[in-house]
């Protein structure tokens, strides 16, 4: 996909895209960055690496994370990044819990965003994130959750413990009309509400960093 912006946000995977994509058409959000799908967390650090070194192109760069099963070990992994560039004030290179923004000590350089996914407190991945997007006490949820737990107490799942969240969001939108709607699909057919809290939160922090 050609790049038009100067603004990137890079992202693991095409769920994240897609997610991301749809939040923006519901809260109108200007279009003034690049979503890039880096197909991998590894392939995000390694491209934030290299566009923090040309801000020419990159007047600011978002990185979007999973925390996975350990959200230190994930800020670990972009806080070296950020600390070898040497074009931020170290004392602003930590978790914010609303979204990390670091403005650049140059205004020649680029500034950076880093969201760890879901809420930057917790561990866990984008899944997470869009099952925070349900309506709340949806009882579809609810028995989402039984029958994922019915499964592994009769020890036949065959889902890793780490993908425990995708098999339950996407076991609830099975259970929705027109059943398996990818996540980004759901956003935008409203199966999954985009004005949740958790929702202007990531929003909010979208605006923060791509903001003119």
């Amino acid at each position: 996909m050609k790049e038009m912006f100067d603004k990137k946000l890079l992202v693991e995977g095409k769920n994240d895209l897609h997610v991301i994509a749809a939040l923006c058409e519901y809260y109108h959000l200007p279009e003034n960055f690049d979503i890039i799908d880096c197909e991998s967390k590894d392939n995000v650090l390694t491209q934030l690496k290299l566009r923090l070194k040309d801000p020419l192109k990159n007047r600011t760069v978002g990185v979007v994370l999973d925390a996975d099963t350990n959200i230190c070990s994930s800020w670990a992994s972009v806080e070296p990044i950020l600390k070898q560039a040497n074009n931020y004030d170290n004392s602003r290179i930590y978790i914010e819990q609303e979204g990390t923004v670091i403005p650049a000590i140059k205004a020649e350089d680029a500034s950076v965003g880093v969201w760890l996914m879901p809420n930057n407190k917790t561990n866990g991945m984008l899944e997470d994130f869009v099952a925070s997007l349900a309506p709340a006490n949806d009882i579809l949820m609810g028995k989402a959750e039984e029958a994922l737990e019915k499964l592994e107490k009769e020890k036949i799942h065959r889902y890793k413990d780490v993908q425990r969240s995708k098999a339950k969001i996407h076991t609830y939108l099975a259970w929705n009309d027109e059943p398996g709607l990818p996540m980004g699909s759901a956003i935008t057919a409203r199966i999954l509400d985009p004005s949740t809290k958790s929702a202007q939160l990531f929003v909010d922090w979208l605006k923060r960093c791509f903001s003119d």
